[in-house]
């Protein structure tokens, strides 16, 4: 048998099937392509070295007029405010009221 040269067209084609898509790819995981080859990801980097309570649920990032980026982040515990490498704890304080009843009230940290 004879070698053959393998042309596969580059990027990652969903829209139809993985048998209608013959000579490219369907599906992948960490993968790039670089100069229509497929090249495996390198992987992830810490961002930062701190860290929050809970598992988190929900990313809401944004930039201030100012230039600032935040990061919001909901946890099953808590509410956090990512500035730079920090993680601003901004759950409200939990209360109960007399009659048990429970309520969040925000406290003045000054």
């Amino acid at each position: 048998m004879t070698l053959q040269k393998a042309i596969f067209k580059p990027g990652i084609n969903r829209e139809g099937t993985d048998y209608d898509n013959e000579g490219g790819w369907f599906d992948c995981n960490l993968v790039r392509f670089r100069k229509g080859r497929p090249e495996k990801f390198g992987g992830w980097a810490k961002d930062s070295n701190n860290t929050f309570l809970g598992t988190c649920r929900a990313l809401h990032p944004w930039i201030a007029l100012s230039g600032t980026k935040y990061l919001g982040l909901g946890t099953t515990w808590k509410y956090y405010i990512e500035e730079g490498t920090s993680f601003n704890d901004i759950t409200p304080i939990r209360s109960t009221t007399a009659a048990g009843d429970v309520t969040f009230a925000a406290v003045d940290g000054d």
